[in-house]
């Protein structure tokens, strides 16, 4: 009788790991002789941590990494990154100070990998973040476009997150269209919320990819540069090490 009505209360106030916890927590406390409060207090951590891990895994999710990845799992010795920028930049300062980070490099030396290590300790400091490659973005744009739902994906999507990551930006030349859905969302963030945006194309090149349109492109790179952390990462690239390594593919090859 008295567990069916800790559940219920347990239920009506949402609180699923005291009513996991609460018989052992019980039992302990009654072994060591501690006061009410304490053992109160230690089924309150229990759902205050248990909370914690739900939403931490909740905002990953959202994220929408492909797969997890951590400064960890980089290999700072094989690459030109400086270690200790990167550290920096893991303090996620750079969000609280509304600052961009833009990596560049060649295809395969690690720009995604640091940035979705960047995105992932931002969810596990509770921080709504969302990945996405460049023609993905451009795909949904249109798509909500289309749909007449634009202002509500720039809404429910691009402004909703603190952190906002694109993925292999100069890959796809975009349309006029495009290139002014990107600028929107560009603008809409500045000076509000951080972007990282990962690119194997230098700022000089960037005109070409925005159909071509210096003003479009000088109002996006000056809103993109003015407080931003630019990273330059050269080097070859990890997949071709490893085939070269595995001796799938002839090491002379470029």
């Amino acid at each position: 009788m008295l567990h069916n009505q800790i559940q219920e209360h347990c239920k009506v106030f949402k609180l699923p790991r005291i009513l996991e916890h609460y018989q052992s927590v019980s039992d302990e406390a009654s072994k060591d002789n501690l006061p009410y409060s304490e053992y109160l207090l230690k089924l309150f951590d229990l759902e205050k941590q248990g909370r914690l891990i739900s939403s931490k895994n909740m905002l990953l999710k959202m994220a929408g990494f492909p797969k997890v990845k951590t400064l960890d799992m980089f290999d700072y010795k094989s690459s030109s990154v400086n270690q200790t920028q990167i550290n920096e930049i893991a303090t996620l300062r750079f969000i609280d100070l509304v600052q961009n980070i833009l990596f560049f490099g060649p295809s395969g030396v690690g720009k995604t990998h640091l940035a979705q290590s960047i995105g992932y300790i931002a969810t596990q400091q509770r921080i709504r973040t969302k990945f996405i490659t460049m023609s993905d973005l451009l795909f949904q744009l249109e798509a909500a476009q289309l749909q007449g739902k634009l202002e509500n994906y720039f809404s429910r999507v691009i402004k909703s997150v603190k952190l906002l990551i694109i993925d292999e930006f100069g890959y796809i030349k975009l349309n006029e269209n495009q290139a002014n859905l990107f600028f929107q969302i560009v603008n809409k963030r500045y000076e509000n919320s951080s972007i990282i945006i990962t690119s194997n194309l230098t700022f000089t090149k960037w005109k070409e990819i925005l159909n071509n349109d210096e003003a479009l492109t000088t109002a996006i790179l000056d809103r993109l540069i003015h407080h931003s952390h630019i990273i330059n990462i050269q080097g070859e690239s990890y997949r071709l090490k490893q085939k070269k390594k595995a001796g799938i593919l002839d090491i002379s090859c470029s």
